[in-house]
């Protein structure tokens, strides 16, 4: 009986070190994983205080959030990154084609099919999806690709940031004025869907120019500010982007653009107004669809080889495509992407962009009630919310994706190494000297084998 409060106490002793682990890792993945939480409290904040951050709010958020924080991101991208690669990039077609192919053709067809299938099954007619939801989904499908997010998670992972960087500013330009030709030809018509007709093409001008304005202030000056500090004072930059965190900052940024988007999802009173079975439906099928879509891109960047050989065999290969110059055969040749240009691709492929798809929607519809407006947007809020939270989570996963391919790379450098033979410290050390000179720790053959003869000799 008294053996018993020893055997409790050591008990206790064991139970302590065990919740200290525990502890101690779920503290290291909140740490890790900090982003998610502060897009949940952007989230709570924007639902409770949308008058903050939404468009026209308390903190202007269309020139604070919009310009400012945007320009910031791209400011410090710019003083990180090497104009040697965005160099690079700005010339691979085969990346362009991929990217903007994938995030403004494959997708709106992807989409279109998917509308016409919700049609086809009386979803509108039964009244469980307002039809004002299915040209939201359209309007997504057919914008360019987010801004900011893309390339911040891009460099989180630890993917190619100047490849992102790169088809950023592609998609924006060639996506804003490709948008709404896209959508006038994608969205579905009759029944319902003749009120919900677009105004013409004439009233776009206002949208364009907004859109080339943010464009250019909040994405390329600061580009092109950034750049020209790497290259004038490259030490000065160095030091100032490991002193301040600076790449932390741009996370935290981007958690301001999130809640400015909240905000303005939770602000126009649509989300409550519209049915909530639409709503229920469009948020489900916006994850399905953004984690499709990432899959998609993922295999169009880095296809099996036997896909790759019969794609090519029709293609570049065959005899059309070998008497093609050599910058187009290139460009359509298939073929895997390093591991970090795929995670890019992901990124930028499967993302939209409020930017243009917010005020793209109210040029277009222009002559329709602003609840009908909104509504209209909702899909075009829903998305981009949600791609942020997903995209946190396939970031986790590409992280560790790259990590296993690196360590697998050491691995079979190591198993290489293992099989030719241990590695002493005097072969280690002659190994850094040049020109063949054998080092004073090593014995040749010859005296070797001299010495051994003149052993057996004495003996």
């Amino acid at each position: 009986m008294s053996e018993a409060p020893g055997a409790h106490g050591r008990a206790e002793a064991r139970e302590r070190p065990r919740a200290a682990q525990v502890a101690k890792r779920v503290l290291g993945f909140v740490l890790s994983n900090w982003l998610v939480l502060g897009f949940g409290l952007a989230c709570v904040l924007g639902y409770f205080f949308p008058h903050v951050a939404a468009r026209g709010g308390i903190i202007r958020s269309e020139y604070s959030i919009l310009y400012g924080g945007i320009g910031l991101i791209f400011f410090i991208n710019g003083m990180q990154l090497s104009p040697a690669k965005l160099k690079e990039h700005v010339t691979n077609w085969h990346l362009h084609i991929v990217v903007q192919g994938t995030n403004l053709v494959l997708i709106p067809v992807i989409q279109l099919i998917i509308v016409h299938i919700v049609i086809a099954a009386g979803g509108v007619s039964s009244g469980t999806v307002d039809a004002s939801i299915l040209v939201g989904m359209v309007v997504v499908s057919c914008i360019p690709t987010t801004i900011a997010s893309n390339v911040v998670m891009t460099r989180n992972s630890g993917g190619d940031e100047a490849a992102a960087i790169i088809e950023v500013v592609i998609g924006n330009v060639v996506g804003s004025f490709l948008s709404p030709w896209l959508i006038y030809g994608f969205l579905p018509s009759g029944g319902e869907f003749d009120s919900l007709k677009p105004a013409k093409a004439d009233t776009l001008g206002p949208m364009y120019a907004n859109v080339m304005q943010q464009l250019g202030l909040s994405v390329l000056l600061p580009l092109v500010v950034g750049q020209s500090l790497r290259w004038t004072f490259p030490k000065q930059v160095s030091w100032t982007l490991k002193t301040f965190y600076l790449a932390q900052l741009c996370s935290v940024l981007l958690m301001l653009v999130a809640w400015s988007t909240f905000s303005g999802a939770f602000q126009t009173g649509a989300l409550t107004a519209l049915p909530k079975s639409s709503v229920i439906f469009n948020v489900f099928l916006n994850i399905a669809e953004y984690v499709l879509f990432t899959a998609i891109c993922y295999w169009v960047a880095s296809p099996p080889e036997a896909v790759t050989r019969l794609i090519n065999g029709y293609v570049a290969d065959s005899k059309l495509g070998s008497s093609l110059p050599g910058l187009i055969r290139r460009a359509v040749t298939v073929k895997r992407m390093p591991k970090e240009l795929v995670v890019a691709v992901c990124f930028c492929g499967a993302a939209k962009t409020t930017s243009v798809g917010i005020p793209l929607a109210a040029a277009m519809w222009s002559q329709l009630d602003n609840f009908t407006i909104s509504s209209i947007q909702v899909p075009v809020l829903l998305y981009t919310v949600e791609q942020v939270f997903v995209a946190q989570f396939f970031t986790i996963f590409f992280k560790w994706w790259l990590q296993r391919a690196k360590k697998g790379a050491l691995d079979a450098e190591s198993t290489t190494t293992r099989e030719l033979g241990p590695v002493t410290d005097e072969q280690e050390g002659s190994r850094h000297l040049e020109g063949g000179i054998i080092s004073h720790h090593e014995v040749p053959a010859e005296s070797t084998n001299a010495n051994m003869s003149h052993e057996k000799h004495v003996s």
